[in-house]
């Protein structure tokens, strides 16, 4: 694929990254790039390895970022609490049976009012 002295830039690199900037190579519209000068040492194809990989390394770092402020933002679970359970305070609610009674509304004469 690409010369021996890339490895640094290779490796560090997707291994579908890679595949894809060289199929980018090899099948560019305007230019395509010959299987020779690709596997061999060029200057233009070590700094369109670097651009990948600095394009590669700038996506990574912002997605790590945007990752960290949404677990500032939105933690995913409740925290801890310390307190047993019989010790949480317990409301009992008792039916009185006052809201049992059927009552009709007028909507038409609520309206009017």
């Amino acid at each position: 694929m690409f010369h021996s002295d890339y490895k640094h830039i290779t490796d560090r690199l997707s291994d579908s990254l890679v595949k894809r900037a060289y199929q980018g190579l090899l099948n560019h519209s305007k230019k395509p790039v010959s299987l020779e000068m690709i596997s061999g040492k060029s200057g233009q194809i070590e700094s369109y390895l670097r651009h990948k990989l600095e394009v590669y390394e700038n996506s990574l770092n912002r997605k790590c970022k945007s990752m960290a402020q949404t677990k500032l933002l939105r933690p995913q679970s409740w925290p801890e609490c310390n307190v047993s359970p019989a010790l949480l305070l317990t409301i009992h609610v008792v039916d009185s049976g006052s809201q049992t009674i059927n009552i009709t509304c007028d909507h038409e004469e609520e309206n009017n009012r």
